[in-house]
């Protein structure tokens, strides 16, 4: 190289270096660098900071390694010094009257290059959230809420700050598009009325069923002009700005003597239509506080006596997710006694937080999604020792695109001689097993099932190896029963190849099995399409599991019944994590498959004795949920805080590394026994890729156990209830909280929480426990006629009894699922049998469709002689 030349290196640090220099100098000219500038020279030429502000978030767009240098020259202290600045202005008697033309523009910027040095940086969203003085985003709420207040204080009311530039200054820096500001300055449609009063009648009913994460009645849904603007593309990227902006616009509605106008409503109706259209929104404002902030505004007397539509319907749609404090969940259930519409959330959030936890892939985002594991570690599929290999998942899948196929599975090596891929099919919606490449028949499509969207299904592909008597068997499980079985080519085992230099194992003349890739969703190189909005496909997995056995007809039903709320390796005593309905289901099949040698079969080893037993930990290739994600960012962060002290140093050297790589999240291999061989080890961890969303929920029920051992909370609601509606509600809340939660099961049997509850029931129908009238017991609280207490005593009767199996539109499928709770609810108490003649008829022909009318009568009756 000659001595003009100038090397690349040094080319790039002079670009750097003039790039930080440009950077520096518009800064400077924007916020005068020097906060302690006073107002009049600040403002003596709004124009040139407007430009110059222009300029940096030009440069922050163009030149993302700007972004740091941004952070190292206190651009997030000059922003919010601007903030303090414009404060200033209105708070000084010879400015006040009147402020420099512009500055609203000035205002707007200010968030627009928050967003720029924000976006695709966690190093900087981590340092303004945390790192800032006074916390940056609660810094800025009070700044906004004092510059409001200045403005007002000065004699120019909202003409001056209309609340709309606001609340669209933090919308456009919460979903980084500048065109949405538009959406809260643009005038509304004439003949808009203003709204009074929520209607909430659109909240689930107290008889709903159970909701999905995402199955929030849509009446109350945002105009089509959002629709239309926002589109369902629209990526919340800040979402903290997005909590501060209906901060504010909360504080206003509380504050305000009148109805809020109706463009004010944009932000809550964009915030809705958001968190609607993409399971990533939903799950990042659930990470902020906004849940917190909107149950505190429901249940404030300022507030539910002038209620606001919408919030009710973003407070629902949140507790999907359930509640990630238990100060919430302490709050609902708190004021759900005195407040009848808290009272209602509760049952709502109580029911649609069932929904397991899961990981959302959606594919419209890049035209892939999914969680990688570079290698499984043992041979695939099994060797000769073992019958062959069972894969188990949980899935749910929200959205068919009718132009390609749902992959849900694969496992592959290099070479793809081992090839195995599970996939529904785009035309009939069957599952499809292809095992093979270059076979003349490859695949096999299992057509007994049509699998629909909108529901959780469990799987179980058994495949079993080939003999010489016979050739390799595909059997598939559907909800825990058997469906269908084909002949299935065997996956080929992949080739030797000589061990590398730097193996662990390495030996020169040693062979090793080629490592076999394992992939749930559809990876990057499998994509039929990449781009944006180019496939429409999403799904959810909450579980899945690869066993080196072909596992039993027994094992399989009773990892059914745990559901998919189960995140485990079966090695307990199962029986413990059933429900009522759950363990009645296994019993029943035990009692008709294994009359007589009930005590032998799979299914009772598995409840009582372990599972471990029947499948031990070694036979456990892979495990995937959500109870495994491991947050790479903490420990990439070089803060010896967010370190376990269990981790070693070679487990924080492959997560740093991983982290510097781009993964935020791990998803450890339950197969592995520790998080330090599960980090250090290929096989031990998989990568999200296509930006699958991680939705952790949080149920109410598990609140509940959690606040106090359920019985207790739940009761004391019961307890409380002053009317007829409230009694039911608070029920109907007794019932979900331990239907589908052992851990409330177990405590309400162990603490005679049903004892209770039946004399509870006794004094809300105006009846002693044993059936006499007592005048003494909350008598202030039921007025009601006696015609009406015998309408509340029908009702009652009739959840009890569904809550017990009893299924009054198809009674010959009546199962009693809970032995316990019929005696002491229902043969006890002795008030049933004092009731009006419509009662009673209902109450004696249970014990005729339980003992007689039912299919399952000869188990029912068994299950009444043991009842303790």
């Amino acid at each position: 190289m000659s001595s003009t030349e100038i090397s690349p290196n040094t080319a790039v640090a002079t670009t750097t270096r003039t790039t930080k220099s440009s950077l520096e100098e518009h800064l400077a000219i924007f916020s005068s660098k020097c906060l302690s500038q006073n107002a009049e020279e600040f403002f003596k030429d709004v124009g040139d900071k407007v430009t110059a502000g222009h300029a940096v978030r030009q440069l922050l767009l163009d030149q993302p390694e700007t972004r740091d240098s941004f952070r190292h020259l206190g651009g997030f202290q000059a922003l919010l010094g601007t903030l303090d600045l414009l404060i200033q202005i209105f708070d000084d008697d010879d400015r006040k009257e009147n402020p420099p033309a512009g500055w609203l523009y000035l205002l707007r910027i200010t968030f627009t290059i928050l967003a720029a040095a924000l976006r695709d940086h966690k190093g900087n969203r981590v340092f303004f959230r945390e790192g800032v003085p006074g916390r940056g985003w609660e810094s800025a709420y009070q700044k906004l809420q004092n510059l409001r207040r200045s403005v007002l204080d000065a004699g120019h009311g909202t003409s001056c700050l209309p609340d709309e530039n606001l609340l669209g200054c933090l919308f456009t820096c919460a979903i980084e598009d500048e065109t949405a500001h538009q959406l809260f300055t643009e005038t509304q449609p004439e003949g808009a009325a203003e709204p009074t009063a929520v209607d909430k009648s659109h909240l689930p009913s107290q008889n709903s069923g159970n909701p999905s994460i995402t199955d929030v009645d849509r009446r109350g849904s945002p105009s089509t002009s959002f629709e239309k603007r926002l589109g369902t593309a629209a990526f919340l990227q800040n979402p903290e700005a997005l909590c501060v902006a209906l901060r504010l616009w909360l504080y206003w509605q509380k504050v305000a003597q009148n109805a809020a106008p109706v463009r004010h409503l944009s932000i809550v109706q964009s915030t809705l239509h958001l968190a609607r259209s993409r399971a990533h929104n939903l799950v990042a404002l659930h990470r902020t506080n906004l849940l917190s902030i909107l149950l505190s505004s429901i249940v404030d007397p300022r507030f539910t006596n002038r209620p606001i539509d919408g919030i009710w319907e973003l407070a629902a749609l949140l507790l999907t997710l359930g509640t990630s404090q238990l100060d919430d969940a302490r709050l609902l259930y708190l004021h759900a006694s005195t407040l009848p519409s808290v009272a209602g959330l509760l049952l709502h959030a109580l029911q649609s937080s069932h929904s397991p936890s899961c990981f959302h892939f959606d594919l419209s985002i890049h035209g892939y999604s999914s969680i990688e594991l570079p290698d499984i570690g043992v041979q695939f599929p099994p060797t000769s020792s073992s019958n062959g290999y069972t894969l188990s998942l949980w899935f749910q899948v929200t959205r068919f695109d009718s132009n390609a196929h749902t992959t849900l599975f694969g496992a592959f090596d290099p070479s793809q001689t081992c090839f195995v891929l599970v996939y529904l099919e785009k035309d009939s919606r069957n599952l499809i097993l292809q095992t093979s490449v270059t076979s003349s028949r490859p695949s096999v499509r299992f057509k007994s099932v049509a699998f629909r969207e909108g529901r959780w299904y469990h799987i179980a592909i058994a495949h079993q190896k080939p003999r010489t008597t016979s050739s390799s068997r595909v059997s598939l499980f559907v909800n825990g029963s058997f469906v269908e079985q084909l002949k299935a080519n065997y996956p080929m085992a992949s080739p030797l190849s000589k061990a590398k230099a730097g193996d662990a194992d390495h030996d020169s003349a040693k062979l090793k099995f080629n490592p076999i890739q394992v992939f749930i969703g559809t990876p990057q190189d499998l994509a039929s399409r990449l781009g944006k909005g180019v496939v429409s496909t999403q799904w959810r997995m909450a579980s899945t599991h690869l066993f080196s056995d072909v596992l039993s007809d027994d094992l399989i039903a009773v990892h059914y019944e745990l559901g998919p709320r189960y995140h485990g390796n079966y090695q307990d005593c199962l029986g413990s994590f059933n429900t009522y309905q759950a363990a009645a289901s296994l019993k029943l099949r035990n009692d008709s498959l294994y009359s007589g040698k009930e005590q032998q079969s799979d299914i009772i080893l598995a409840m009582e004795s372990g599972g471990g037993e029947l499948l031990p930990e070694r036979k456990i290739i892979l495990g995937l949920s959500t109870a495994y994600v491991f947050p790479a960012s903490k420990i990439g962060m070089n803060n010896e805080l967010h370190i376990p002290r269990f981790m070693s140093r070679a487990a924080i050297k492959a997560a740093r590394n991983l982290n510097s790589k781009g993964h935020d999240s791990l998803v450890v291999n339950s197969a592995i026994p520790t998080l330090n061989r599960a980090l250090s080890h290929p096989h031990g961890h998989a990568v999200l890729t296509g930006d699958p969303a991680v939705l952790v929920v949080h149920s109410l029920d598990n609140a509940a156990w959690q606040l106090g051992g359920c019985t207790a909370v739940v009761l004391d609601r019961l307890d409380r209830a002053s009317d007829d509606q409230a009694v039911l509600c608070a029920l109907d809340c007794v019932f979900e909280t331990i239907r589908d939660n052992w851990r409330c099961s177990e405590t309400m049997e162990r603490e005679n929480g049903f004892a209770i509850l039946a004399n509870l029931i006794g004094q809300k129908i105006g009846l002693g426990a044993r059936g006499t009238h007592d005048s003494s017991i909350n008598q202030s609280n039921h007025q009601a006629t006696r015609e009406a207490k015998k309408e509340l005593a029908l009702k009652i009767l009739t959840v009890l009894l569904q809550f017990l199996g009893f299924r009054r539109d198809q009674p010959e499928l009546s199962v009693l699922n809970n032995p316990l709770a019929y005696r002491v609810l229902l043969v006890d108490p002795d008030y049933w049998r004092s009731m009006p003649v419509k009662v009673q008829i209902l109450y004696y022909d249970q014990f005729i469709v339980f003992g007689l009318r039912s299919k399952y009568r000869s188990f029912n009756a068994k299950r009444l002689s043991k009842m303790r």
